[in-house]
C-alpha cells in the first residue's frame, strides 16, 4: 500500500506539519509522520533519525511505496531536502508548509549551495506570498492556504478585553538568534533577556523564561532559575504578560487575547516579528521605549486581531482542513 510521508525537524515545523498528518490518520488515510531533530523531543512516539529517515525513503521509493512526501522548512538540517531530492528524483510529488514569516528560499540552500524546491510551497498568507516572491521563490509553487499551527489558537481565543492591568507575572520567549544571525541584527537574545528582567524588577513583575531547543546550553544554564516548561498553547493563559523578539509565540499570545511586546533593542535589519507586521503589536527598540509601552499597556486596551479577520485567510481557524484538501487533490 502506498503512503504519504510527513516529516518535521524544527519545532516550527512540526506545529504546522502535525496537524495535518493527524488529519489524514483521523480519516484512516495511508499516511507516516516522523519526527527528527528537535520535532523528536516535542513527540517522541514518532522519533526516527535522519540516516534511518532516509534510509526508509530510500526503501519505500525503490519499491514505489510513497505517493507523496510532506515537511516543514528548517534551518540546521538538510535531511528534509535531502527526503525532498529523492522523492523528485523519483518522481514522487512534493509538499513543504511555511511555519514562519521569513528566511522564504534559505530553507532551501543545502550544504553545497543548491537550492532545493518542493514542488508546491503551501504559505500562510497573502503577505508571506508576496515576500517569498521578493525573496526568490518561484511564485509557481507556492499556494496560499493559512497555517494548519495556528487553528487551534483561533479556537481558544481566550478573552481578556479589560482595559487596564497590573503586570505581575510575564514570560520572555527566547529565541538562537545569535546563532543564526550572529551580531546582524543588532542585538542578542542574551542582551534581550538581560534588559527585561531588569526593567520587570523594578515593575515588580515576575519574569519567566521559555527557552528555545536550540538555545546554547550556557545561556539557558545562566537562567536555569527562571526556566519553565511546557507546551505554550498550555502556559501562555498563566502569564499576565508575554515578551518575545520576533518569535511566533508572540501571535499565539496575541490570538489568546494576552498582552504582548516585541523588544528588539538597537534593530539594524529589517523588523520578522510578525505581529509588528501586522500592527498588532509595535516593536520596542530600546529600554525606554519598553518601559513605555509597560505603561501604555497598564492603562489601555491590549492587542486585538479584530481588524484583520476579513483580510487573514489563516483567521477562520480551518487552515489544517484546506491544506489536508489540497494534499488529497496533489497526491490521492
Amino acid at each position: 500500500m502506498k503512503k504519504i510521508i510527513f516529516l518535521a525537524h524544527d519545532p516550527g515545523g512540526y506545529d504546522v506539519v502535525f496537524p495535518v498528518a493527524e488529519n489524514f490518520q483521523r480519516e484512516s488515510c495511508a499516511a507516516d509522520f516522523y519526527c527528527i531533530g528537535p520535532a523528536a523531543n516535542l513527540n517522541p512516539l514518532y522519533k526516527i533519525t535522519p540516516d534511518e529517515l532516509l534510509k526508509k525513503i530510500k526503501y519505500q521509493l525503490d519499491y514505489r511505496k510513497i505517493t507523496g512526501l510532506v515537511t516543514g522548512t528548517s534551518w540546521g538540517s538538510y535531511a528534509e531536502l535531502q527526503a525532498i531530492a529523492a522523492c523528485k528524483q523519483a518522481g514522487v510529488p512534493t509538499v513543504a508548509i511555511l511555519d514562519y514569516w521569513s528566511n522564504y528560499k534559505t530553507r532551501f540552500v543545502c550544504s553545497s549551495g543548491e537550492t532545493i524546491y518542493p514542488d508546491y510551497y503551501i504559505v500562510m498568507d497573502q503577505l508571506a506570498r508576496e515576500e517569498a516572491i521578493q525573496d526568490g521563490i518561484p511564485q509557481t509553487i507556492i499556494k496560499v492556504l493559512g497555517h494548519p499551527g495556528l487553528d487551534k489558537y483561533i479556537t481558544k481565543q481566550i478573552s481578556t478585553n479589560n482595559p487596564g492591568r497590573d503586570f505581575k507575572k510575564a514570560l520572555f520567549l527566547s529565541q538562537p538568534l545569535s546563532a543564526l544571525y550572529g551580531e546582524k541584527l543588532g542585538y542578542t537574545e542574551q542582551q534581550a533577556l538581560y534588559d527585561c528582567a531588569n526593567v520587570l524588577t523594578r515593575h515588580n513583575c515576575v519574569l519567566h523564561v521559555k527557552f528555545h531547543p536550540k538555545d546554547e546550553v550556557s545561556f539557558q544554564q545562566c537562567y536555569a532559575e527562571m526556566a519553565v516548561s511546557g507546551n505554550l498553547f498550555d502556559i501562555i493563559p498563566e502569564y499576565d504578560l508575554i515578551i518575545g523578539m520576533s518569535t511566533m509565540g508572540l501571535l499565539h499570545a496575541v490570538l489568546m487575547g494576552v498582552p504582548a511586546i516585541s523588544y528588539q533593542p538597537n534593530l539594524r535589519e529589517s523588523d520578522m516579528c510578525i505581529t509588528n507586521k501586522l500592527g498588532l503589536t509595535k516593536c520596542a527598540n530600546s529600554l525606554q521605549e519598553l518601559e513605555l509601552q509597560l505603561a501604555l499597556m497598564s492603562s489601555h486596551d491590549i492587542n486585538s486581531c479584530n481588524e484583520l479577520s476579513q483580510k487573514l485567510i489563516w483567521l477562520d481557524g480551518h487552515s489544517t482542513n484546506r491544506v489536508a484538501a489540497f494534499i488529497r487533490e496533489v497526491f490521492i
